[in-house]
């Protein structure tokens, strides 16, 4: 682009007036004139310094007069149409470069971004005992560059948008070519870049946008921390999407036996492996209806337990006012209490105050018979297996009163309605086009190897069937 130099950095200044970071710096030479405009923080000094404002001063007269791409330092260079996407370059950590000569006025941008941000350590969402512990960070370019140190193929590809009008939040898609469905890499590389939002501030905010008006109550998007994992599904045929500023990446499509999975499964031998996705898959079930189901036997069918177990249970409510289901959601509605504060309040606040509430508050409601023990105990028991599947953390949470509901109005007719129902949304489920209990549903005999049963030495870097139908 040829124009006058005051007149375009009296516009690109215009754009950014107000910005107290923003630095004009205009040198003169007997040749000519020269410019350089950033943001301070969000660009290396010492790059400036060096690749672009020394080159300026210390050139000679010929060198000058060649023009800007033969002059700087700098390997990534792009040239100017208008001072807006100068601007627009300025706020994402570009340097405006500006050079007049006899020949006319010239402009580019030249990155000098930098970042600054945590170093790579251990997840604190994800913390296994043994195998690798780097977990992802805020920037963006550190994230692809860990993923490049566990495949190291140039198979591995990344794919650049920019999403938000207003903070144009970089957002990357990774995923290894020959593994990926190519018709699912095409269709969601044009879903995220017709993306409308005004503000991404994390990689949460690009699933929700991705789901679109459906409103999925089950997840379709995985989201990790740890950058083995992340690896681990890109080389299983899934696609990860990394957002600039958030240490979450997305991997998708996400079926429900990534659930009952561990990076830690594959590191053990196969029996123990097995029982421990049993472990969970019984846990996940017991977490959604163990509340309902001693409701509806006590409520409505005595006779389906001992006698023994009901006694014991009618002797501990045998004060109590109000009847079991209102005192399942007494103390069901004061736990979610409890966690909430846990998760809101400072770590070292909000630990002690959901200890010590939940210990106190228990104590006294069962001394004082507001709440029998055995409720605490079916309610605690309920919550702690929850926490083992913190994908379907919130999910359980309302099926689980959904289900209690049921039970109470039906009976056991509910109860098993609910469950039916809860079992079908989960086989008619696609994630993005993929059926969410794959290999189950479609039954895939070798898919099956790595589901509630755990081969490692078969499943290990094995590519699934993921493709679109």
């Amino acid at each position: 682009m040829k124009s006058d130099l005051d007149g375009f950095v009296a516009e690109v200044s215009e754009k950014l007036k107000d910005c107290d970071d923003f630095v004009c710096y205009i040198g003169n030479r007997s040749e000519g004139r020269f410019a350089l405009m950033f943001i301070k923080g969000i660009t290396s000094r010492d790059y400036i310094s060096e690749r672009l404002l020394r080159p300026l001063q210390k050139c000679n007269e010929i060198e000058f007069g060649r023009g800007l791409v033969s002059l700087l330092e700098c390997p990534n260079i792009t040239d100017i149409k208008n001072p807006a996407e100068a601007a627009s370059g300025a706020v994402r950590g570009e340097v405006i470069v500006a050079i007049e000569n006899q020949s006319g006025a010239s402009f580019v941008l030249a990155n000098a971004e930098t970042t600054h941000g945590r170093s790579v350590e251990e997840p604190s969402s994800d913390v296994t005992v043994r195998g690798p512990k780097a977990g992802f960070v805020e920037d963006a370019e550190t994230n692809m560059t860990l993923i490049r140190k566990y495949i190291r193929t140039s198979d591995l590809k990344f794919k650049r948008f920019t999403v938000g009008s207003v903070s144009q939040t970089k957002v990357i898609m990774a995923y290894v070519s020959g593994r990926a469905d190519e018709r699912l890499v095409g269709s969601l590389g044009k879903r995220i870049d017709s993306l409308d939002a005004s503000v991404i501030t994390d990689s949460a905010n690009i699933s929700m946008l991705l789901e679109g008006r459906s409103n999925n109550l089950l997840p379709t998007c995985g989201s990790t921390e740890k950058v083995d994992k992340a690896a681990s599904k890109l080389m299983a045929g899934r696609i990860a999407i990394i957002v600039d500023g958030s240490p979450f990446v997305l991997t998708l499509p996400y079926v429900f036996a990534e659930s009952l999975q561990s990076s830690e499964d594959y590191l053990h031998t196969p029996f123990y492996a097995t029982f421990i996705r049993i472990l969970r898959l019984v846990a996940f079930i017991t977490a959604i209806f163990a509340p309902a189901v001693l409701c509806t036997v006590v409520n409505r069918n005595p006779s389906a337990m001992p006698e023994e177990l009901y006694g014991l249970i009618s002797e501990s409510r045998k004060d109590i006012p109000i009847s079991f289901f209102w005192e399942i959601i007494g103390i069901l509605t004061l736990f979610e209490l409890l966690r909430e504060v846990g998760v809101r309040m400072p770590r070292t606040v909000g630990d002690a105050v959901g200890l010590v509430g939940s210990i106190v508050l228990g104590n006294t409601a069962v001394e004082a018979g507001i709440v029998s023990s055995v409720g605490v105990i079916i309610v605690a028991l309920a919550a702690v297996c929850a926490f083992i599947s913190p994908a379907y953390m919130y999910v359980i949470v309302l099926t689980r009163l959904f289900t209690l509901v049921a039970s109470e109005l039906f009976g056991i007719y509910g109860l098993v309605l609910s469950a039916v129902l809860f079992f079908l949304s989960l086989c008619f489920k696609r994630s993005f086009g993929v059926h969410y209990m794959y290999p189950l549903v479609p039954f895939d005999k070798k898919g099956m190897r790595d589901f509630i049963f755990c081969w490692p030495k078969r499943a290990l870097g094995r590519r699934e069937k993921l493709n679109k139908e």
